[in-house]
């Protein structure tokens, strides 16, 4: 289970960054940070370094606190920069995504104000269309009203009037 776990973070990190991940995780930096404690306890602090059993380690313990502290120092320091790029990395992302949404947005606006437009001309057509069919039905009760259905046209049928022809 564990090889298989090690073996799908090799897959998808790479070794090397599989490695890194595991230097700068959570538990290896706490166990650093308990080494800081554990050589600052035996090297500094005089009771313990006072025992006949701890003596032999004082002096490793003193120069371990240092070279523990700096390999801390590193690997935080490497997991903050890490993950600083990786920040760096999804900001970009997130701006790069944010101005396809723009875009898309954009859009639909667009495609809004289109519709609002074609649904005012159409309104409009419907009501010149309805104007006009009310003419000629208006036109049509004039023609049935008139006596003679011989003459169904009258002078005043035309807008402009009925053209001078000189045979009158």
């Amino acid at each position: 289970m564990m090889a298989k776990l090690a073996q799908s973070m090799a897959d998808k990190l790479g070794f090397g960054d599989l490695l890194w991940q595991i230097a700068t995780s959570d538990g290896v930096l706490l166990l650093v940070a308990g080494l800081i404690v554990i050589a600052a306890l035996v090297g500094h602090f005089p009771v313990l370094s006072k025992l006949s059993a701890l003596q032999q380690y004082v002096i490793p313990a003193k120069l371990a606190v240092y070279a523990v502290i700096f390999l801390f120092a590193f690997l935080l320091g490497f997991r903050t920069a890490d993950d600083r790029a990786e920040a760096k990395a999804l900001r970009a992302d997130v701006a790069r995504k944010a101005e396809v949404i723009a875009a898309k947005d954009f859009d639909l606006r667009l495609a809004i104000e289109a519709t609002e437009v074609a649904q005012k001309q159409r309104d409009e057509a419907a009501l010149r269309a309805k104007e006009a069919q009310d003419e000629i039905d208006d036109y049509a009760q004039r023609l049935q009203a008139r006596p003679n259905a011989s003459c169904l046209l009258a002078p005043s049928d035309f807008p402009g009037g009925l053209p001078d022809d000189g045979k009158r």
